[in-house]
């Protein structure tokens, strides 16, 4: 469960926001249940390696208790998607980058030139460049209230929206934490493990709540837990999948040499965003444009301004364009996508991943060209195959 925390590794996307405050502690013992004991050694960890590596990366100490506070913020924002973190997202931005800026220079005192780095092991080196990062200057932390921390944009010190930043980014360290396990951890637990990782930091004897042996077994139960569950989402899975082909079966129709259908069904099940109806048969005897994407994907991002174009350029002649986003999104997460590429063909969801069973192969983006009779034509490579599509759009409107 080692994790190496880095300057550049907290940078996050967030969002505008308002106060919170530290949840109270819980009081973790030998008897605690695995649910309070895996995360809070797991907190120990990162926090470990985070007050320890990174105040001598950026040459000071961090902030206890933002570190905390980010983190019981990206909690209640977790659970209430109405709460807003404490830091604008620009300037959460800024301060990675200064940071990171200082980073870089501090590292550049310690590297040797190129002969001293030739004649060195790789085992060498890093034994060199921990030794000398040890003597660079680290200005003291900020002093452990254990309380509540307000922070803002324009008043709080650096390192205080530095460290608040990290908080924010264990946050979804220890949503990974849950997903490996299938376990809902304890909050507080984690938190207690953050501030107790920062003890070990400081002090090399202190070694946690729990005793060596403790440590030993949970971190086994832990890993063999994490198998146990990994092999029942495997059959889990392996029994949706089996279902899905059953149901998309009526839908499939007659096959084309590679499986796919040979019409393009208009009826397979979907969920409006901001689309009309449960499918696509409204479009049905009508020349139809079908971008089918992810919003977490990237070079799905960068086709969708030019999937609007399409959209805006042949409308007038008679094409209709939709988005359908893939079943391994959100709703949110779709929306968000929406609004961020300002699109404003009709956007579905394919919920049930039915139309990713019939039509996909698990890549996005794709764009299908479907013809009033129902005959298609996918594109796989869309940002390449652009002129081809135009192309073949008006070839299509003039058969109208």
């Amino acid at each position: 469960m080692n994790k190496r925390i880095s300057v550049l590794s907290a940078l996050a996307a967030l969002a505008l926001v308002a106060c919170g405050s530290q949840p109270e502690k819980v009081s973790v013992t030998e008897q605690s249940p695995d649910s309070e004991k895996m995360p809070y050694l797991f907190g120990m960890e990162l926090g470990s390696q985070l007050f320890k590596t990174v105040p001598r990366q950026i040459g000071e100490g961090l902030s206890e208790d933002a570190v905390v506070q980010g983190l019981s913020d990206a909690f209640k924002r977790s659970k209430d998607s109405t709460f807003k973190l404490q830091l604008s997202e620009s300037t959460l931005q800024k301060i990675g980058d200064a940071f990171s800026g200082v980073s870089r220079q501090r590292m550049e005192q310690i590297q040797p030139d190129s002969a001293t780095r030739a004649s060195l092991k790789p085992a060498e080196l890093k034994a060199r460049n921990d030794s000398l990062i040890a003597l660079l200057e680290v200005k003291p932390e900020p002093a452990i209230t254990g309380k509540s921390v307000k922070l803002s944009d324009s008043t709080s010190s650096n390192i205080e929206k530095f460290s608040y930043m990290f908080g924010v980014n264990f946050e979804y360290q220890f949503k990974a934490l849950n997903t490996q396990a299938g376990i809902e951890f304890s909050e507080d637990a984690f938190i207690l493990g953050i501030r107790d990782g920062h003890k070990a930091a400081k002090d090399t004897s202190f070694g946690g709540i729990l005793s060596k042996d403790t440590v030993a077994a949970v971190n086994k139960r832990f890993v063999d837990r994490v198998k146990q569950y990994r092999e029942e989402q495997k059959a889990k899975a392996k029994l949706e999948q089996e279902k899905l082909r059953q149901e998309i079966a009526p839908l499939r129709g007659d096959t084309l040499p590679d499986g796919l259908p040979v019409k393009f069904n208009l009826t397979v099940p979907l969920e409006g965003i901001t689309g009309d109806g449960s499918n696509l048969s409204a479009y049905a005897e009508k020349p139809l444009l079908v971008f089918y994407f992810s919003s977490t994907c990237g070079h799905c991002r960068h086709s969708a301004p030019e999937i609007e174009k399409l959209a805006e350029t042949y409308k007038a002649q008679g094409l209709s364009t939709v988005g359908v986003a893939s079943g391994g999104n959100n709703k949110k997460g779709i929306r968000q996508f929406i609004e961020d590429t300002k699109a404003t063909y009709p956007v579905y969801f394919d919920a049930e991943r039915k139309f990713g069973e019939l039509y996909s192969d698990g890549y996005v983006p794709k764009v299908y060209l479907v013809s009033p009779d129902g005959s298609y034509k996918i594109y796989k490579s869309f940002n390449k195959e652009e002129d081809s599509v135009k192309v073949d759009i008006e070839a299509l409107l003039k058969k109208k």
